[in-house]
């Protein structure tokens, strides 16, 4: 699982309120190969949901105990598919493009988790130096 901002796509607008309050409020992870990441690219992620050891039932069965996107991915696309299905069961239409539709939601979705950081490799991986990474933070972040 990652978080931060794209080397390759820019920051589509409806995210600029929300990137910025982050960047003026939390304390970026250090650089210590002397290079700078930029973030004026894309942030991600959007949505994040619970992925640390978290039980995988296959037609109830247990298979696995899994984390990171692997598991929090799943979770959230199920939660999306019965919103529509539901929708569909009272007759109204999709959903539709949901990222600037939650963006839109002021106060977000769920529970805010404002504690915590991510941690990356350094770029020396092999010598399995872990770093700070980003910090968790009110509202959205990519931790």
């Amino acid at each position: 699982s990652s978080g931060g901002f794209s080397q390759y796509l820019p920051r589509p607008a409806f995210q600029d309120e929300f990137v910025e309050e982050y960047l003026k409020t939390a304390q970026m992870p250090p650089n210590p190969n002397g290079q700078r990441f930029q973030t004026t690219g894309r942030a991600f992620p959007d949505v994040s949901g619970f992925a640390a050891f978290y039980p995988m039932v296959y037609q109830g069965t247990f298979q696995a105990i899994g984390s990171g996107t692997s598991a929090a991915t799943p979770q959230f696309a199920g939660i999306i598919t019965l919103i529509q299905i539901h929708r569909y069961q009272k007759g109204l239409g999709p959903l539709g493009p949901l990222t600037q539709a939650l963006y839109k939601l002021k106060n977000g979705v769920g529970f805010d988790v404002t504690e915590g950081q991510t941690y990356a490799l350094s770029r020396q991986a092999c010598t399995g130096d872990i770093l700070p990474g980003f910090s968790a933070a009110k509202g959205w972040d990519p931790a």
